[in-house]
This record gives C-alpha cells, structure tokens and sequence, in this order.
C-alpha cells in the first residue's frame, strides 16, 4: 500500500467532523451529542465516551464563559479527530488570552482542571498568535497490555531463552495484524519491558498501526510458525516518502543466523514496491553491533542525536555500566530506488559538513545560495508536532515557514519544556530558501546541528537538536566508522557551543 493510495478512513489524524459555535452556553448541549455520536459510530466504548463528554465540555466552557467579554460575539471551532491509537477533540477559538499552563500544572488547583486531567490520556494547548489558542484532549482506545492478554505465556518467557529452538527452519514473511500478541512476546524475550515505545506492548494498538497502512513488518517465523525476527517499517504520517527501519529484534535463540540482513533486504524490496524512496534508521552506540550492521547493508551515517533515548532501552544479555543517562543514536539511510537530483539551500555554517555526507551516501545534489530577498515566507506557519511522553521527547517537522515563524518555534519550545520534555528534534527543509535565511535565529533559541535526513520533507530536511537540562557524555559513545567519527565530532563541537 503506498502513501498516496493509504484507505483515508484509515490513516491517522483523520478529521471526522469539524464545527464552528458560536459561544453560548444553550448550545453546548450540540457539541456534546455531535462528540457522542461521532465516537460511539467509530468504535469508542461508552466508558471513554462519557469522559470525553465531560472533557470537552469543560474546554467549551471555558471558552464561553472566559474568551469573550459580555456582549462581546464570538465563536469557536470543535473538531473531532480519528487516530490508529486514539481519539482527539480540538477545542480553538480567537478571544480573551489566559492562562493556559494550568492545564500543564503537576497538581492543578482548579477543579475543571482536574476534571479534564482524569477524563482524559492526554491535554495539550498552544497559543496561536493573532490565530487565538487551542485546547486539545485525547482519549486512548483501551487496548489491553500484553501482561492483560497472555500474562502467563509472556511472563513465563525468559526462563525459555537459553533453551535450544524448537525448529531450525526459518522463514520470511509480512506480518499479519492478527500477530501482535506473538510479536509483543519476542520484543519482550529481547528487551524485557525497557524498549521505549511503549505501543509494542499494547497488541490491539500495534495491530491498528499495521491496519492503518502507517507500519509494515516482516517476521521471521520458524516451523511452528512462531515469530523468532521481526523488523519494521513506519510511516509518521501517510504522506512520507521514507520509512524509518525499527523495532528489529532476534529471539536469542535464532541468533548468528544472519536474519536481521535477510528482513532487511526483503523490507527494502517490499517498500520500493509502495513507492517509499528510502530507510532511514537510528542505531544504537552503547555497542557498534548495530551500526556495523548498517554499514554492511549499505546504509550511510548522515548524522547522530545526542542524548536521543532514555535510558531503560537496552537489550538482554547486552547490558553496560551506563545506565543513567539517555543514549545518543547513529542516523543512517540507503536508498531503496534510485535517487533523483535535487537543489538544495544549505545553511552556511554547516555547507562543508553537509556536502561530505551528501559525498558519502552519494546522493546527487545541486547546491545553490539563499537569497533573502527572494524568500516568500506564508501567512501562517505550519510546524508538525510529534510528542512522545514516554520518551520525554517531541519531534517538529517544519512543513512551511511563516512570518511568524520564529515565535511559533519558541511557543513549542515553551510548551514542550514545560511538559518536561527532555529532546526536541527540528527538522527543516533543505530545498526551501528560508532555512538557510532564518537558520542564525533558530540556533540562537537553543537548536543545533545534528545532521540531515535525506527526502524526510518532500525533499531533504537539516535535522536539528535542543536539549532541555539533559547530561550528555561523549565518551559514552561508541561509534564504529573512520567516517562516522568525523560527524560525531563535528555534532559534540556544536553541542560545546551551546551547553
């Protein structure tokens, strides 16, 4: 399935309903049974209905009794979205500004707070300039963990690994959605419950990501057909045109079979077929092991992310000393089809750096100069926000620069700190001239070079760092190329200059 042919009821953050109020109290009781009657048709329990009700409206509340002044006539827009994993209403309007990070506060004192917070997985909110502000709630299926599907099978699993395979053929093929329960077990037999996206572990939810055409796997399965290897393939959204190679795993005891480079090669056969130009994958540097696998695939370091995972992340049997800190990650991509020429405008700091990678990877590029008088900045930016609470990270990608670029990356900045968030990865796109134009005022907020992330926006993007109060150790790294030596000096130097 290719993105551009992805079900749309199927892919993520579909809008289901979208509805402009005008802001008084007799009609709330509208915007409550549309937020009933899209959920209940779309698969939510009643349980969840109910406190998505109560959440929103509080939020619509809030807006009606506080956003406008007494005689005042103003609106505001309710839309209702449809994700793999959840459902999310947006609650926006354009009045009075307040204060809007009670709603981030480790104990709220306000009750419609509180009210929100336990009818809800997740609240978040953003001022939007002259556009007014925005609420949003989401509400998680309730998937059941894999301890509340199988508790025995998986619990009884590490007493298993020493034993001898059960079979000694394997085979390779893509994975099912029906699955997910027999996946969960091997990543537990290989990580334990440290692997630091938590989705793996919630059967129901990792099936509804292959459903919705946004991850691809194939697994290695032996005689019993039991799943003994596993790598992915996953879309952040339907639109990309590369694919990030995760959640590779070998049961310990099918391992020195050389199946890792087997799914490797098949996912890459398999994807080129769905019109994705490329992989891109973050190895580990606790050991060399995986980025030597890399390399012999023909995958190329483009760069590294400091202090990218948690800590808890590590492979059984494969433990270090260091265990305090997060762990930075190796970036590589190989190309799945044969790369296409592009222009690219190359931030002048960096231009030496970046032509070695495109050198090293041999990727065609042209290189040309930004001219800030040619730039054409939109109205309004659009910056894409991934946050994943689990990781205390959150990822931006820059999709259009607007005038008001620049406080819109400080209020994402702001919001993300204050949810504690511990990394933010910027990615900006490399054939659009106002990167290279507004690059000296994004370093000075904080941001700074980690390499680049070929065709990740339509294009490449220069993929950047900030790192909120996190310690990073160089020599905790361990990095296995002459190559990949150059480009983690050259990113531990620009740390330097920051911290």
């Amino acid at each position: 399935m290719t993105p551009s042919t992805v079900d749309k009821n199927k892919v993520d953050k579909e809008i289901l309903a979208s509805l402009k109020f005008k802001a008084e109290l007799k009609l709330l009781p509208i915007v409550l049974r549309a937020v009933r009657d899209v959920a209940c048709r779309y698969g939510l329990d009643e349980v969840s209905i109910r406190d998505l009700e109560l959440a929103t409206e509080e939020a619509c509340h809030n807006v009606i009794e506080h956003a406008y002044e007494p005689g005042e006539e103003g609106y505001y827009k309710v839309k209702i979205h449809r994700e793999p994993t959840c459902f999310r209403i947006t609650v926006r309007d354009e009045g009075m500004p307040f204060n809007l990070q009670r709603l981030n506060e480790d104990e709220p004192s306000d009750i419609g707070v509180k009210l929100m917070r336990a009818c809800t997985d997740e609240i978040r909110s953003k001022y939007l300039g002259k556009r007014g502000k925005v609420v949003e709630l989401v509400k998680n299926f309730p998937f059941e963990t894999v301890v509340d599907v199988e508790p025995s099978s998986v619990i009884s699993q590490p007493s298993n690994v020493d034993l001898a395979p059960k079979s000694e053929k394997v085979n390779l093929r893509l994975m099912r959605s029906d699955e997910t329960v027999s996946l969960a077990r091997l990543i537990y037999r290989v990580y334990g419950y440290t692997y630091p996206h938590e989705d793996i572990y919630y059967p129901e939810k990792f099936a509804s990501l292959i459903e919705s055409g946004l991850v691809t796997s194939c697994v290695a399965v032996n005689e019993e057909d039991e799943i003994v290897g596993h790598l992915g393939v996953f879309l952040e959204t339907p639109e990309d045109h590369v694919g990030e190679s995760a959640l590779a795993a070998v049961d310990p005891r099918y391992r020195g079979r050389g199946l890792f480079p087997r799914m490797k090669k098949m996912m890459m056969e398999e994807v080129a077929s769905q019109g994705i130009l490329g992989l891109y994958s973050r190895a580990v540097t606790v050991h060399v092991a995986s980025q030597k696998s890399n390399v012999k695939m023909g995958a190329k370091e483009t760069g590294f992310v400091l202090a990218h995972s948690p800590p808890t992340a590590i492979f059984k049997k494969m433990k270090t000393e260091i265990a305090d800190i997060r762990r930075t990650v190796a970036l590589f991509y190989v190309p799945v089809v044969p790369d296409r020429e592009q222009t690219v405008f190359l931030p002048h700091p960096h231009q030496m750096i970046i032509s070695k990678i495109y050198q090293h990877a041999k990727l065609p590029r042209v290189f040309k100069k930004a001219d800030p008088d040619t730039v054409d900045l939109a109205p309004h930016s659009h910056i894409h926000s991934h946050v994943l609470p689990e990781m205390a990270s959150a990822f931006l990608r820059v999709k259009e620069f607007g005038v008001d670029f620049l406080d819109e990356l400080r209020l994402h900045v702001r919001d993300l700190k204050e949810q504690k968030i511990e990394l933010i990865v910027l990615d900006l796109p490399l054939k659009d001239q106002g990167t290279a134009t507004l690059y000296p005022q994004i370093e000075k907020i904080g941001f700074f070079f980690c390499g680049i992330m070929p065709e990740y926006l339509d294009g490449d993007s220069i993929r950047l760092q900030y790192l909120n109060n996190v310690a990073f150790d160089p020599e905790s790294v361990d990095v296995y190329s002459e190559f990949a030596h150059e480009i983690f000096d050259y990113v531990v130097a620009e740390w330097r200059k920051h911290y």
